[in-house]
């Protein structure tokens, strides 16, 4: 079992089954309560997969990694339960994904002092992304104004702070962090559009997952593959 874990790609292939059957139990009405375990077990094969092959010596930032899985997994049972009708369910696991958002970015975080003219272009995209879905769905919002804005803008604060890590750590964290945390935000679009737009948008019940569970993914493998810029130039 431990081999499963330790190797990526035998862990690759068991993350793409689970994820196929996750995607038959969504798809299937019938058996959609049995997503509490397919959903459950794609987010925790994810942590076990982080803690057996984590290299990361600093405490603080193994813990933040920690935390947001584990976050992303109590989310994820949450919205299982929010499809039935418990709204409640539904509002706490959107704040455990804002929470597990929160701990990605103060992962990400580095001292490094950075221009702020350079950021610019990103900071109009930013402000771009969230003006286009705000006004798609503004009126349907209601009270859910304030709260899909914090949400936004701590989606932007992570891919921020994602941006942020170029040329501090090895090209190939970056890289696979970054296109994780943006193909994190198309799944997030998706479905606030289809929350509060057009419930068929995208072909949601497979794009939504899909790129989920691809964003998670790519997020942890950048982690574990993470290396100084100067620690990388060495080997």
């Amino acid at each position: 079992m431990k081999l499963l874990f330790k190797n990526t790609l035998y862990f690759s292939v068991f993350y793409l089954l689970l994820y196929l059957l996750d995607s038959y139990f969504k798809n299937n009405e019938h058996l959609f309560s049995y997503r509490y375990f397919s959903k459950t077990m794609l987010s925790l094969s994810l942590l076990i997969f982080y803690v057996v092959n984590t290299h990361q010596s600093n405490t603080i930032k193994k813990q933040l990694v920690i935390a947001a899985l584990c976050c992303f997994i109590l989310g994820d049972i949450l919205f299982i339960t929010g499809n039935y009708g418990h709204t409640l369910h539904f509002i706490v696991a959107s704040v455990l994904f804002i929470i597990a958002k929160v701990f990605y970015s103060i992962r990400f975080l580095n001292n490094k002092d950075f221009n702020i003219v350079k950021l610019v272009p990103f900071l109009l995209f930013c402000f771009l992304y969230m003006s286009i879905i705000m006004y798609i769905v503004y009126n349907n919002l209601g009270d859910l104004f304030i709260p899909l804005l914090l949400y936004l803008f701590v989606v932007m604060m992570l891919m921020q702070f994602a941006y942020l890590r170029k040329n501090e750590v090895n090209p190939k964290s970056f890289w696979l962090v970054i296109i994780g945390v943006f193909i994190s935000m198309i799944a997030d679009s998706i479905n606030i559009l289809k929350i509060f737009y057009n419930t068929d948008i995208a072909y949601n019940k497979i794009t939504v997952m899909l790129f989920y569970g691809l964003s998670q993914y790519l997020i942890v493998l950048g982690i574990l593959n993470e290396a100084t810029e100067k620690s990388a130039k060495k080997l």
